[in-house]
C-alpha cells in the first residue's frame, strides 16, 4: 500500500488519532521538570512526540487529538497548528485536549482512560469507524496502515500492537496471543511475565466499542470504576474481539536517564544502529523561530568526530560521540565527549564535558569539568541514573573552574554559588542547596 510515497494517503475505514501526551515521567528528572515527556528533545532536532505524529501522518490520519495535562505549553508551542505533519486544511486538523472546567465536568485527568472519557464529545463529533490511540512518548518509526488493515480484516473490536522485549518484559503490559492472533490474557507489569510481547501503547478501537467500554469503566459496571487504560483492556477482553499485532522494528521507551543516553549513542557510528534519516521523521523546526538557523560552522581549531550537529552550531573546540541541538557553541580548547546538548548551550573555552545531558540555555563556564571521577549511582534517582551521565537542568550557569562528578543532577535555577565547591559523584544540587552524595 502507499506506493513510493511513505506518506501517501490510502483508502480505508475512517480513523482518527488520539495521542496520550499528558504525563511527566519523573524518572527523567530535570528533563521533565518543566515539560511533559512528549516534549523532551530527542536526536538533536526532534521532540519525542514527533515520532507518533509522523507515524500518524504516514498512515493518512486526518484528525488528531492530543491529550495534555502536565505543563503543556512547550508541547503546544512545538506542535503549533500541525502543519509540519500536514494536519491543516478544510478536512485535516490537530486539536489539543487539556482538562477543562465546565458545568458538571471539572476534573483533572485521573488516568488515560479518564482522559479519553472526558473527550468523548471530540470522538463522537468526528464519528470515525475506528480510533487509533497511541502514546506520544515512545521513539519508533511505524506505518500504522498494516495495523489498521489487520484490525478491519479481523473485524476486531480492539487491536493492540506488541513488540518483543525478552530482557525487560516485566516493565510493560504483557499480552498473550493464541494461534488465531487473539489476545487471551493481558497483565500490567507482571513480576514473572508469561510472554515477551510488550504493549506498545498503540491501540485501534472500534469507536462504538470504545465509547461503551469507557462508559462502563466510568460507571463501575464491572464492579468498580477505573480510570486506567490497562484495566479497561483487561475487563473488555472476555466479551470483545481483541486481537494482537506484532511489530518487528526498533522501539524505545527511554523512560530512564540511562536509557535516554544509551539510545542516543545508537544514533552515531557508521552505519548507525538507528538511522533517523531513514525514518523520515517530521518536526516543527520553526517553533518559536521566524526563520531556520544557519548551517553549522566548524571553525579553525575544531575537531568533530562521530557526532550529530544541528543547524546553528558553532564549534571551535573538540566534539566527539555527541549530539548537539541548534545553536550550541563550543569554545576554543573545550572538549565535549559522549554528550547530548540541547538548544543554545554554551561551552566556554577550556571546559571539559564527558557524558553530559544538558537542557537548554546552560552555560558551562571556562575551564569547568563535568563527568569526571568514580561512578557512584545517583542518590536522588538510583534506578534511573547509574551509567555515569551528568544531567543539568535548563538555564543553569556552571561557574568557571567548577568540578562535577558522575551521575550528578543539577536542577534548574541552581545558582553559581551552589557549585563553588566540587559536586561529588552521585550528588544532586537544587536552588535551595545540595541533596545527597556530599561525602
Amino acid at each position: 500500500m502507499g506506493g513510493s510515497d511513505p506518506f501517501a494517503r490510502s483508502a480505508m475505514r475512517k480513523a482518527i488519532g488520539i495521542v496520550f501526551a499528558g504525563g511527566r515521567v519523573e524518572d527523567l528528572s530535570v528533563l521533565t521538570e518543566r515539560r511533559p515527556k512528549a516534549a523532551v528533545v530527542f536526536g538533536g532536532i526532534y521532540r519525542t512526540i514527533d515520532f507518533a505524529m509522523t507515524n500518524l501522518a504516514r498512515a493518512g490520519i486526518d484528525h488528531v487529538g492530543i491529550l495534555t495535562q502536565y505543563r503543556p505549553s512547550p508541547l503546544m508551542d512545538h506542535v503549533g497548528t500541525g502543519s509540519a505533519w500536514d494536519l491543516v486544511g478544510a478536512t485535516r486538523a490537530v486539536r489539543f485536549l487539556p482538562p477543562y472546567l465546565g458545568i458538571g465536568s471539572s476534573e483533572w485527568y485521573r488516568g488515560p482512560a479518564d482522559a479519553l472519557y472526558q473527550n468523548l464529545d471530540f470522538i463522537e463529533r468526528l464519528a470515525p469507524d475506528d480510533v487509533l490511540a497511541v502514546s506520544g512518548d515512545h521513539v519508533y518509526a511505524m506505518d500504522y496502515r498494516p495495523l489498521l488493515d489487520y484490525h478491519a480484516e479481523q473485524d476486531a473490536d480492539l487491536t493492540m500492537a506488541f513488540v518483543e522485549r525478552a530482557n525487560d518484559a516485566h516493565r510493560f503490559g504483557i499480552g498473550e496471543l493464541n494461534d488465531a492472533g487473539q489476545v487471551v490474557a493481558f497483565s500490567e507489569k507482571p513480576r514473572q511475565p508469561r510472554s515477551h510481547l510488550a504493549s506498545m501503547s498503540v491501540y485501534v478501537f472500534r469507536r462504538a466499542v470504545l465509547i461503551e467500554e469507557l462508559r462502563r469503566a466510568e460507571r463501575g459496571l464491572d464492579g468498580t470504576a477505573t480510570h486506567q487504560i490497562h484495566e479497561v483492556l483487561r475487563r473488555m477482553m472476555p466479551r470483545r474481539r481483541v486481537y494482537g499485532w506484532v511489530y518487528h522494528g526498533d522501539w524505545a521507551y527511554t523512560r530512564t536517564l540511562d536509557e535516554y543516553h544509551a539510545f542516543h549513542r545508537r544514533l552515531l557510528g557508521e552505519p548507525p544502529a538507528i538511522d533517523l534519516a531513514a525514518w523520515q521523521v517530521r518536526s516543527n523546526t520553526l517553533a518559536r523561530r521566524a526563520a531556520p538557523p544557519p548551517p553549522a560552522r566548524c571553525l579553525p581549531g575544531a575537531c568533530v568526530e562521530n557526532s550529530l550537529l544541528a543547524p546553528g552550531c558553532v564549534v571551535r573546540g573538540t566534539v566527539r560521540d555527541s549530539v548537539l541541538s541548534p545553536g550550541v557553541v563550543v569554545g576554543a580548547g573545550a572538549e565535549v565527549v559522549d554528550s547530548i546538548l540541547w538548544d543554545n548551550v554554551v561551552v566556554e573555552p577550556g571546559a571539559s564535558l564527558r557524558g553530559v545531558i544538558s537542557d537548554k540555555r546552560v552555560v558551562f563556564g571556562r575551564d569547568c569539568r563535568a563527568g569526571e571521577g568514580e561512578i557512584r549511582p545517583s542518590e536522588e534517582m538510583p534506578a534511573s541514573l547509574t551509567g555515569g551521565s551528568v544531567v543539568v537542568g535548563m538555564d543553569v550557569r556552571i561557574p568557571p573552574g567548577a568540578r562535577i562528578g558522575r551521575n550528578c543532577i543539577v536542577h534548574p535555577d541552581t545558582p553559581e554559588s551552589a557549585l563553588a565547591a566540587p559536586l561529588n559523584s552521585g550528588a544532586s544540587v537544587r536552588p535551595s542547596g545540595r541533596a545527597g552524595g556530599g561525602r
